[in-house]
């Protein structure tokens, strides 16, 4: 009688076989996270146009931009506390929302302090969120008490100065949004599709534990003069440390909405350099325009100042 013989995988060919599927899923698993960032990157730059195209309607229907926020002057006292994005919430369909906030009426403060308000100002608004972005969706307020409020991945450009304890002499910048600003088109002299308006921010490393750094859309309440609601591009793009910078997750940059409208994508490679000039409180904008006119500051300050006089010949 003839033995019947059994067919079958021998073990060194099923170690074979799993080797080859595991090289197989090792090589397509970059290829499905980039595709999967490049479509969160997408939705990011969809969520800017969409806010940058509601700046516009704003300009429309008020002839100026929104301003960046509202300050508190150089006696401590609120003078609204709202931010941009609630100026701007008519025009990105949520008109109840801040006519509950009754944003024209009471301060920011007042609002956190009614238990009855203060749900509004946790809403988690999709337009404002970069899904790249690890940040949780609430952040300490830190004003009266340490109630929570939502926290957002764009805030607006305030230009070069950065005045650190000086909210009164923030009232005065060069960029698009900043405190009480009304910026109108005709501001804009470098031109519009030069000059940036908004900007991505997420959680910085050194800052990832502390909420209170984080941006917000409601407004910066008791955490200075916009840190929270405005970035500025006296500090280089992606700084690590610097709660000032415009910063994302995406690889090799951010993305930026112009005062034109358009977005686009700017590299943390773009030429950036201060041309030596101050900042902080001691600074000015004359002090600025010289030194751009002698060729020392970066492509990324002439970017975020709308009034330096400089063609930009490299656009990124």
């Amino acid at each position: 009688m003839t033995r019947q013989q059994r067919h079958g995988f021998t073990l060194v060919e099923l170690l074979v076989v799993i080797a080859i599927i595991g090289i197989l899923i090792a090589l397509l698993l970059p290829a499905v996270q980039a595709a999967r960032e490049a479509a969160r990157r997408t939705q990011c730059t969809n969520n800017l146009r969409q806010l940058g195209l509601a700046a516009h309607n704003h300009h429309t229907a008020l002839r100026h931009f929104p301003p960046g926020f509202m300050a508190v002057d150089h006696h401590s006292e609120v003078a609204g506390g709202w931010a941009w994005g609630v100026y701007l919430m008519p025009f990105i369909e949520q008109s109840p929302l801040k006519d509950r906030l009754s944003a024209t009426k009471y301060t920011l403060s007042q609002v956190i302090e009614d238990p009855a308000l203060l749900p509004m100002l946790q809403m988690n608004l999709a337009v404002f969120n970069c899904p790249t972005s690890p940040m949780e969706p609430l952040r300490e307020f830190r004003g009266p008490g340490s109630q929570m409020v939502a926290t957002s991945n764009y805030t607006c450009s305030r230009g070069f100065f950065n005045y650190r304890g000086a909210t009164h002499l923030s009232k005065r910048n060069n960029g698009v949004f900043y405190a009480e600003s009304n910026t109108r088109m005709r501001d804009i002299t470098d031109g519009t599709s030069n000059t940036i308006a908004l900007g991505e921010r997420t959680v910085l490393p050194v800052h990832a534990d502390d909420p209170r750094r984080w941006p917000s859309w409601c407004g910066p309440g008791g955490l200075g003069i916009g840190t929270t609601v405005s970035s500025t591009v006296s500090v280089e793009l992606n700084h690590p440390t610097n709660i000032h910078a415009f910063s994302s997750h995406h690889a090799g940059g951010a993305n930026f909405c112009f005062a034109d409208g358009s977005v686009r994508f700017i590299a943390d490679s773009i030429e950036s350099a201060t041309g030596g000039v101050d900042s902080g409180c001691n600074g000015n904008h004359s002090d600025f325009v010289q030194a751009a006119s002698q060729g020392l500051v970066g492509v990324y300050q002439l970017l975020g100042v709308k009034n330096d006089g400089q063609p930009i010949t490299d656009l990124p």
